[in-house]
């Protein structure tokens, strides 16, 4: 009874942004269909892929393109999971240090299942345009 009830304050306590929630499963969507210009949209100004920073609309998509271009067959998403940076942490600990600097307590971490493996995204607010989410970050 009481690991019920506290598990239902921790996935309780933060409550997943509904605008980011739409951006994050766009971009994956975006991302499983291959649509370089509507993903490349949805990336902030500086990308970490992996620990490989990009900045710049031509690089980001440049690099997009050549990712695409390594890895021909077809891209699919069992399941995504949206959650707070925080949950996240509570979850599954702290990122990975080729991620560099996050702010995740003002995050969105993606979960995207495929039959092997999958991806996490990590979505940030942008300060001067509240409810823009952008990606910042991606591993699997």
């Amino acid at each position: 009874m009481w690991t019920l009830l506290v598990f239902q304050l921790l996935w309780t306590q933060a409550v997943v942004d509904p605008l980011g929630e739409m951006v994050a499963r766009n971009f994956v969507d975006h991302l499983a269909n291959r649509d370089l210009d509507r993903t490349t949209a949805l990336l902030s100004a500086k990308v970490n892929f992996d620990g490989k920073v990009v900045e710049g609309e031509e690089a980001r998509s440049a690099f997009l393109q050549r990712t695409f271009a390594a890895h021909p067959a077809s891209i699919r998403f069992s399941r995504v999971t949206v959650m707070t940076g925080p949950q996240a942490v509570a979850r599954f600990g702290r990122p990975p240090a080729r991620l560099g600097t996050l702010n995740l307590d003002r995050a969105l971490v993606v979960l995207a299942r495929r039959k092997i493996g999958g991806l996490v995204l990590v979505l940030e607010e942008e300060d001067r345009i509240p409810g823009r989410w952008r990606v910042v970050a991606l591993t699997d």
